[in-house]
This record gives structure tokens, sequence and C-alpha cells, in this order.
């Protein structure tokens, strides 16, 4: 890969199983770039349409705790960000694609109103569905003029967390020609890091 090429607005979709090490590598990708990046997952839309769910019912919002932005609150209430996802998808398979891509040329509608647009990066670590990659590919790669860059992480000893991801991770796999692939043995945060921080200057962000 070069590092000399031309400033453009980038989309970094990272895919692997959960525990992978996929936020670990957006984090030194975010480290390693000469431009702000930001970080924007698919299942962002989601997280904040249950917040405004439980604000709407006075429920939500008691703190900061209270909210699905907080790691510990979504885990304990996993079961409820699942089974909506996966009747909001039932409606509409492409509900979450289609939010992300709305998100990203909004936040590069923001930075060129700063005239900070001229390089914008966004990296996804939560590409788990074969339906994301070719709405990404299409809304922002082929007719939005983004480039659109793959990732693949895995870990040893690190398997699917369940039947679906599995299924959903496998499809990507078998479909999708990803721009890199990385393999780490377990406990190796700082070398997920590092990789990360040189794929940055490797793209040019």
């Amino acid at each position: 890969m070069s590092n000399t090429l031309p400033p453009m607005n980038t989309v970094i979709l990272i895919t692997g199983y959960a525990r992978a090490g996929k936020d670990t590598l957006a984090d030194g990708i975010a480290l390693g770039a000469s431009h702000p990046v930001v970080h924007l997952n698919f299942a962002d839309t989601l997280k904040q349409a249950c917040d405004a769910y439980m604000q709407s019912l006075d429920v939500g919002g008691a703190g900061a705790s209270r909210t699905f932005r907080n790691e510990a609150f979504k885990v304990a209430h996993r079961h409820f960000l699942v089974e909506a996802g996966t009747f909001a998808r039932s409606l509409d398979t492409d509900v979450f694609a289609l939010a992300f891509t709305r998100q990203c040329n909004l936040i590069l509608r923001n930075a060129q109103n700063t005239n900070l647009g001229l390089n914008t990066t966004i990296v996804c670590s939560d590409w788990r569905y074969l339906n994301e990659w070719t709405i990404v590919n299409e809304v922002l790669g082929r007719t939005g003029g983004w480039r659109v860059f793959t990732v693949q992480i895995s870990t040893a000893g690190v398997e699917a967390a369940n039947e679906e991801e599995g299924k959903s991770i496998g499809e990507i796999l078998r479909n999708v020609s990803t721009h890199l692939n990385y393999g780490f043995q377990p406990e190796h945060k700082q070398a997920i890091i590092n990789e990360g921080k040189t794929l940055a200057r490797q793209i040019g962000i």
C-alpha cells in the first residue's frame, strides 16, 4: 500500500468476531492518523433509539450510567438491544446501514462547514453483515466519492459468540475481498494498536 494517496474522505469498515480486537484496532488507527478520526458504528443509531425510548417513558437519562452508550448498562440489558435491532431489521434489513451512511455524510458536511472536510475519516468497528458493506460501498463509495477500506481481524482462540455471528461474519468473508486481514495472538493489545497506527500512515489518513 502507498502512503502517497491524495487526501480523500475515507470510511474504514472492520469486521471480526466479538473480542477479536476490532475496537482496539480502531483506537490504533485514530492514534496514528494525521487528521481527526470519527469512530462511528452501525449500532450507534440503535443505541440512540433505545435511549430515546427509555427517556420517553421517563426511565432513562437518570445520570450518565443509564444509557446504552454506557458499556456496563449495555451488557446488563443487551437482550433489549438485540430484540430491538432484530425487530427493526425485520422491517427493513438495510435500516442501520442506511442510517450509518446518512451519519457519515452529516459528519462530512459539518467538517466542510468548518474547513476540516479535506480528509474526513470514519472508522466503524462493528461491521457484522454483508448488506452493510453493500450499502456503504454503493451509497458512499460508488456514488458518494468516499474511499471504502475494509479490514478483517482475528485473534487466536476467539470464536463466534453465537451461531448468528458465525453465519454473518462467514458470509462477509466469502463475499468480500477485504483489503487487509490481521491475525493476532491473545493478550496482544499493544500489537493491535501498533498495527492500527501503521495502517493509518499507510493509507494516508
